[in-house]
């Protein structure tokens, strides 16, 4: 009998030390990148104006508007009511930690199979670099999505290895009900998961063995049910095609060998866990003021029909549908060869895994230059049969365990439609721990079927394990170094937005929209809908049926019902993000409806920048603050005879006893270039008091520096160039007090 090894407790307090800096570093870095990015499609502005307004009126699919279930909604409100404020800054850090927690649960997984610190290390990396989209998507439902199905595939792991299947049946009823009232596809996916790992694992033989064929079938009609409406399109025709062909393979391998681990009992547990959850979630959304209709439109009917309202088309890499083909082709010469005991299909099998695996980690290593979830997308699904299929001395609880986590990935690979944005990454965010439950077998069948000698194959596993350390730090390197970009620009200091930096120009245009919207407006609406201008001007929208394409997924009554809400507010404004219409007008996705066509013909811009129009009702005169005007007073033969050749001029509107010191013209793609600074000994100033509308309530009169300007002022300043070219794109206009701080920023006009 081999005694057992001596216990090295040493050890195992060095990888939990190296484990957790390791994780703070990345997490760290993530918080960077988290706090250093908006997106101006501006998801997280439709979802935190809905959080907010269902948890301060209810009325969830009655009169608060979403696409997604209503769990998001819940969850939220109770932290709301515990008294966390719903914030950008909340949102994103709720976010990280979803994030941080999807890292944290694949590592664990991996960390639990393999039992090496290197594989938890990698896995670790590579899905904190995996999920980078998330810096895109705060506060969106999909985060929620990716840290459960994560928890779902660790912890099911777990259980299934442990042969506790009620633990497993539990957890996979609520997890599934928890998804389903995220967002019911994603329910619906991972529900399919678990009916194929039950079926395929249950006990009574005769469903054992009539499960594959039935699977299968299953696995193969359901994309093409799904995708029904879209079929037409070459990029969804080869997403069916795509998972229908891996899915018939995966269920195939996932058959071979499967043993009986899970009864009936077990079934009802995890239907008496989702009934639980449903009907908490439900009991706060009924008592809050939805009906059980309200429920069934907003949850099943309208989503049902968003893929023929919105949708966006991937890009298939080159080779796609030859691979998908392959698949099934290449599961079946191997099953034969199987049949037939050939003897070298195992290390075949485990050599096609491990070539997987490397791949897998050399599209990781691509990033930031690529986004490496697109080509996961594309070529993963068709490689799951070979992570599935049984290799020989396999544990068969461990492969038992390792094929849930493979079918949940298949299922969530169907995220993507008719979507294939950030959903791409969420769906298959799970390819990473699967890869290292694959590729730890694969690399022991190999070693033991061509064990070389001693010193050789310690020498083997120790370059083993520096190249896979190497991957992990060197993949933090990267994600640590995209998330300094943070050490440029400009904090954005907007209400529960503070700390999010963003480059100079981004952070003054936001300042200008919402210091506009508080002046000039008593309600403000946006096309597309970006309503983090309301949260930040603190202005309301005209209903609470808020979401970003609302051209493509309102229908006309409730179209109907914000035009009459707009046509009661005579100050109403409206923001147009025109590069956003244009880019969706090239893929064919043109606005229109009623809404549309009422903004069109009773608003006109009050000024443009940066392709955001600031628009008022026809007829409304208002001046725009915060946007300079610069002349050249020497050019136009009007210098002042003091050498003063330069006029800026800009409507200014600051809180009240507030003193600027001075003013600092800053030429923002020359960050190290000293600013032209105008003071009391470089500059004239001049006020002129105005309201609203920019009329003069008075003549121009000299200013003594501090420049204390009350109310709405014009600000007048000359001064002497000194030969600088100022671009009016790349300027940034900086006002400062004594001390240094940065009272508000002024964009020149384009």
């Amino acid at each position: 009998m081999t005694p057992p090894a001596p216990s090295r407790p040493w050890r195992a307090r060095l990888a939990a030390l190296v484990f957790a800096a390791t994780a703070a570093l990345l997490a760290l870095a993530a918080t960077k990148m988290m706090f250093s990015a908006f997106m101006f499609y501006d998801d997280e502005g439709y979802m935190l104006i809905s959080l907010r307004n269902f948890a301060a009126h209810g009325g969830l699919y009655r009169e608060v508007y979403s696409q997604y279930g209503p769990f998001p909604y819940v969850l939220y409100a109770a932290f709301h009511a515990l008294g966390l404020p719903l914030t950008h800054t909340v949102g994103r850090v709720i976010t990280l930690a979803a994030w941080s927690g999807t890292a944290l649960a694949c590592a664990a997984l991996a960390g639990r199979a393999t039992r090496r610190l290197t594989a938890r290390l990698a896995v670790l990396a590579g899905v904190f670099i995996y999920l980078w989209i998330m810096t895109s998507e705060p506060t969106h439902p999909g985060g929620l999505i990716v840290v459960v199905t994560a928890l779902l595939a660790w912890l099911g792991h777990r259980w299934i290895a442990a042969d506790r299947p009620r633990a497993w049946a539990l957890l996979v009823g609520a997890g599934v009900a928890m998804l389903a009232l995220t967002k019911i596809n994603i329910g619906v996916f991972a529900a399919a998961a678990a009916v194929a790992w039950f079926a395929l694992h249950h006990a009574n033989d005769a469903l054992r063995r009539r499960a594959p064929l039935f699977l299968a079938v299953g696995i193969a009609a359901l994309p093409f049910a799904l995708m029904r409406p879209l079929l037409g399109t070459p990029w969804v025709l080869t997403y069916a095609l795509l998972f229908a062909t891996s899915g018939v393979a995966a269920i195939g391998a996932a058959s071979l060998g499967a043993a009986a681990r899970i009864g009936w009992r077990a079934l009802g547990t995890g239907v008496l866990a989702a009934l639980a959850f449903t009907a908490l979630v439900l009991g706060v959304i009924f008592a809050r003021g939805t009906t059980p209709l309200d429920l069934l439109n907003g949850v099943l009917l309208g989503p049902l029909q968003h893929p023929a309202h919105f949708s966006l088309v991937f890009p298939w890499p080159h080779g796609t549908r030859a691979v998908a083909f392959a698949s099934p082709v290449l599961f079946a010469a191997a099953w034969l060869l199987r049949r037939r005991g050939w003897t070298g299909l195992d290390p075949l099998i485990a050599v096609l895994r491990l070539a997987a695996t490397v791949a897998l980690a050399a599209t990781l290593t691509r990033f930031p230059d690529i986004s490496p979830d697109n080509l996961v997308f594309a070529f993963a699904a068709p490689c799951l049969w070979l992570f599935l299929w049984p290799l020989a001395g396999e544990d068969p609880a461990l492969l038992a365990a390792r094929r849930w986590v493979g079918l949940l990935f298949l299922g969530q690979c169907l995220h993507a439609f008719p979507v294939p944005g950030s959903q791409i990454a969420w769906g298959t965010v799970l390819a990473i721990p699967l890869a290292a439950l694959g590729a730890w077998p694969a690399a022991r069948l190999l070693a033991a079927r061509f064990a070389p000698p001693r010193p050789r194959a310690r020498a083997f596993r120790f370059a083993l394990e520096i190249a896979v350390a190497a991957f992990a730090f060197t993949t933090v390197g990267r994600l640590v170094q995209v998330g300094d970009r943070r050490a440029d620009g400009r904090d954005l200091d907007l209400p529960g937005i503070e700390r999010v930096r963003l480059p100079e120009n981004a952070t003054a245009l936001f300042q200008i929209l919402a210091l506009n919207a508080a002046a000039h407006g008593d309600v403000l609406f946006s096309e597309p809908g970006m309503f983090s201008l309301n949260l930040w001007s603190g202005l309301p929208t005209p209903t609470f049926v808020n979401v970003t394409h609302w051209f493509s997924l309102l229908d006309d009554t409730q179209q109907r019902t914000i035009i009459r809400a707009l046509g009661a507010h005579p100050r109403a404004c409206i923001v147009v993000q025109r590069e956003h219409l244009n880019f969706l007008i090239k893929r064919g996705l043109r606005p229109s409806g009623p809404l549309h066509d009422y903004l069109a013909a009773n608003f006109t811009p009050a000024f443009t920048l940066d392709d955001f129009e600031f628009s008022v009702r026809r007829g409304r005169t208002v001046v725009p603050f915060h946007l300079a005007t610069l002349y050249d007073r020497a050019g136009a033969g009007t210098a002042d005879p003091t050498g003063l050749n330069t006029l800026l001029e800009f409507a200014l509107l600051l809180p009240p006893d507030t003193a600027v010191s001075r003013v600092e013209l800053v030429d923002t793609t020359m960050p190290a270039r000293a600013p032209l600074v105008l003071d009391d000994t470089t500059a004239r100033a001049e006020f002129t008091a105005i309201n609203l509308r920019g009329d003069p309530l008075g003549s121009a009169r000299p200013s003594v520096w501090p420049l204390r300007p009350r109310g709405p002022t014009r600000v007048s300043l000359h001064f002497n160039r000194q030969g600088r070219g100022i671009k009016t794109s790349d300027a940034l206009i900086v006002l400062r007090d004594a001390a240094g701080a940065t009272l508000a920023l002024v964009r020149l006009r384009p």
